[in-house]
């Protein structure tokens, strides 16, 4: 493990959010199932992400709870205000990874395309782990 200012460095074990997730005529938008984050300071994400044909945009939020689930916040600070993917920027898939603060106790991801049908499509997959 490393160190930073002489003490352990905690990290999680990345969670699944998002599985080959497909946002197409049937499914447009998506909350991943709430993970408790608490003792952490800061997480990061990982975002596979496919674009079959040409859909519009997918967007990413970061959503917090300190209520166990009950009502959830976006993180809408810095790029968590309006993190878009566009097709176009996509060419057809990509790989990548994205820093936050913890801000509650349990998080989750949601996700919402727009554009798509049944052959416009985007496919996620979402990871996410903690460190102190």
């Amino acid at each position: 493990m490393g160190k930073i200012g002489g003490g352990a460095l905690k990290r999680s074990t990345p969670v699944t959010l998002l599985s080959a997730q497909v946002f197409d005529n049937v499914t447009t938008t998506k909350n991943s199932s709430g993970v408790d984050c608490r003792g952490y300071r800061e997480g990061l994400l990982h975002l596979d992400m496919l674009s079959t044909l040409t859909p519009t945009t997918i967007q990413f939020i970061l959503q917090f709870s300190d209520d166990g689930g009950t009502t959830w916040r976006s993180h809408l600070q810095g790029p968590w205000a309006s993190m878009f993917f566009e097709d176009t920027v996509m060419a057809s898939q990509i790989y990548e990874a994205y820093s936050f603060p913890v801000v509650g106790k349990l998080f989750r991801l949601r996700a919402v395309a727009v554009g798509t049908s049944a052959t416009l499509k985007f496919t996620v997959t979402a990871k996410v782990e903690f460190r102190n």
